[in-house]
């Protein structure tokens, strides 16, 4: 076991491996590479750091994830989207975080890593340059779903952890999601899980959704195949089921004709977030399917302008929304 002295050694020699990289046409950062923020079955989960020259005390995690994977190979391209690039010009320090993949991973071992990426850069704010209390969370299609999922589902603080770090909290204060799962049972029409949407449309995305529970009988973990206690693992799993009051602001920006991600995902959730009374808005992208190049009218706009307005002026508008709920 490392010495919690030798633990701060190679933190420190992690966070040296700094590559400045130039940005034409914008705002000067710095990329630091393979950032170990946790560990998954002795495998190092990672994430790159983008600082930019000037910046804002806020923090973006960008969930890098698509089809439940999710690799660095992914992260060239990520840097090129507009809304990666305006981040860092208004100042954002942007954490471009990976998580466990599937097929080796399913998705209720899947969406256990991002809080681990909160905790960690929380825990270490200082050191990257921003306040703690001011991180918001992006991401696009299984993206978008494993960043709402840590927006809902996330727990808060526990001071009673054993480790200094799993005594912060691991909730953000903003989201913003791009054609996002958000009801796996109900997905697309009632009834109708996101499991047999995707076979409907000949997508083979069975390994991402292969529960498996602990039996006492066999003292292993086993495949589950009861259909109703598979609709439990994915009402459990599904952003929507954990909506609650005090979540965070989110916003969502979803295409009318998305044949993968139905667009009624968008529409159910927002519904619900508003029914519960959290900030939230949905961008509605008239015509567009699963993702799409340039950006719409006003799309960079209102996703630049939720985090300014839920994490720049963060403490304005918390305090704001105390005293409503308190009247």
């Amino acid at each position: 076991m490392m010495s919690r002295s030798s633990t701060a050694t190679l933190v420190a020699l992690l966070l040296a491996a700094t590559i400045a990289v130039p940005n034409p046409g914008a705002a000067e950062y710095t990329q630091q590479e393979n950032i170990v923020y946790g560990h998954k079955d002795g495998l190092g989960l990672l994430m790159d750091v983008f600082t930019p020259r000037k910046q804002n005390g806020a923090g973006v995690i960008w969930t890098v994830s698509g089809g439940m994977n999710s690799s660095r190979r992914a992260i060239p391209r990520i840097t090129k989207f507009p809304s990666f690039r305006a981040l860092l010009d208004k100042g954002y320090t942007v954490f471009a975080v990976m998580h466990g993949s599937q097929p080796r991973f399913a998705l209720e071992e899947i969406v256990k890593d991002m809080p681990k990426a909160v905790r960690h850069i929380r825990f270490h704010a200082k050191r990257y340059g921003i306040d703690g209390d001011r991180l918001g969370v992006t991401g696009r299609s299984s993206g978008g779903q494993l960043s709402l999922y840590l927006a809902t589902a996330a727990e808060g603080a526990n001071p009673d952890a054993e480790q200094l770090i799993d005594r912060v909290s691991s909730r953000v204060q903003a989201a913003v999601a791009y054609f996002p799962g958000t009801d796996m049972v109900h997905f697309g029409k009632r009834d109708t899980t996101i499991l047999e949407h995707f076979r409907s449309r000949g997508m083979k995305a069975d390994a991402t959704f292969d529960f498996h529970k602990w039996s006492p009988e066999t003292s292993r973990f086993e495949r589950v195949t009861d259909r109703r206690e598979q609709l439990k693992f994915y009402r459990d799993l599904s952003p929507i089921t954990h909506i609650t009051p005090d979540d965070p602001p989110v916003l969502i920006i979803h295409g009318t004709d998305d044949k993968i991600v139905p667009f009624q995902q968008g529409e159910v959730f927002q519904a619900k977030l508003k029914k519960a009374g959290v900030p939230s808005e949905l961008f509605v992208a008239k015509g567009k399917k699963h993702g799409w190049g340039k950006p719409l009218d006003g799309e960079l706009k209102a996703f630049i302008g939720w985090f300014d307005r839920h994490l720049l002026n963060k403490k304005e508008k918390l305090a704001k929304r105390l005293a409503k709920r308190s009247g």
